[in-house]
């Protein structure tokens, strides 16, 4: 109180500022309502529903792309969540099915257990029992071997099949085609060499000469010789009397070896086989004419 009656003026001054204060304490600023954001829909959810009706709904409680006025399959409205209720959920009609058939199923089980302990105390002891069935026994190292075998087997003579194969010598079919000059002067040689052999050993039955055509195939080597390796000469058209067609493999062999092949008509690196096929006819002129002929 002293204080306040020797210094009036600044106690007046410290009562102004304490008012001052309080009341600036005591207002609250809050923005103006233009500014606020307020929400310009009505808050409806967007579904999308696969039904439609006539009339519009009184209360819409949500927007969708078409009228449907009630609907759903919840009695209290639109299920919250799209999987369906299972406290609701009752048995259908199958599984009520199923259920009696399981039932009866396990009816029927019962009372043929109860059957088959009723027949097995009733039947006699068994003497002997059976023997169980004696397993297989598992493979071993030697039975992998084994079955090994036979495809080494078939491997090795595939290849040596092969190998036989790319040995072969090249052939060559003299016919009437045959254009070069080397193949025309060959077989010039190789006819009058047949021709003169059958000639002088014409073809004999029982003392008499027999007479007829037949075509042969001839297979000759490089080096003149008949190549023997897949049969040697052989019949390729007969003359229908078995005696006529020996005799003339008997004259072709008589006649071999004929001459070598020339060397500007050999294959380099590589034998070869010229096949010649011919008709040999034997006249009644007691003479062989062989006439080279197409494969």
């Amino acid at each position: 109180m002293k204080f306040i009656s020797r210094n009036p003026t600044l106690s007046i001054a410290i009562g102004v500022s304490l008012l001052v204060h309080g009341v600036l304490l005591a207002i609250r600023f809050a923005p103006p309502e233009a500014l606020r954001f307020k929400p310009t829909d009505p808050g409806l959810e967007v579904v999308l529903v696969n039904a439609r009706h006539d009339s519009k709904p009184v209360k819409a409680q949500a927007l969708a792309q078409a009228n449907l006025d009630g609907g759903g399959n919840a009695n209290a409205g639109r299920a919250k969540s799209p999987l369906p209720d299972l406290r609701q959920n009752a048995d259908g009609d199958s599984l009520q099915a199923a259920r009696r058939r399981i039932a009866k199923l396990e009816e029927q089980q019962q009372k043929m257990l109860a059957q088959a302990r009723k027949t097995e105390r009733s039947a006699p002891a068994p003497v002997e029992r059976e023997k169980p069935a004696e397993t297989a026994p598992a493979p071993d190292g030697n039975d992998r071997y084994d079955s090994t075998r036979p495809l080494a087997r078939m491997e090795a003579e595939i290849s040596r099949k092969v190998e036989d194969y790319n040995q072969r010598p090249k052939k060559t079919q003299i016919t009437p085609s045959t254009r070069e000059v080397g193949y025309a002067m060959y077989y010039s040689g190789l006819q009058r060499k047949l021709e003169n052999v059958g000639t002088l050993n014409f073809p004999q039955e029982n003392g008499r000469k027999i007479y007829g055509e037949l075509v042969l195939y001839i297979p000759i080597f490089h080096d003149g010789t008949i190549y023997e390796k897949e049969g040697g000469p052989r019949v390729e058209r007969s003359s229908g009397n078995a005696a006529l067609d020996n005799a003339a493999l008997r004259i072709v062999r008589r006649s071999a070896p004929f001459g070598r092949f020339p060397a500007n008509m050999r294959t380099s690196g590589k034998d070869d086989v010229w096949e010649v096929i011919t008709r040999f006819k034997f006249t009644r002129e007691d003479a062989l004419e062989a006439q080279l002929r197409g494969g």
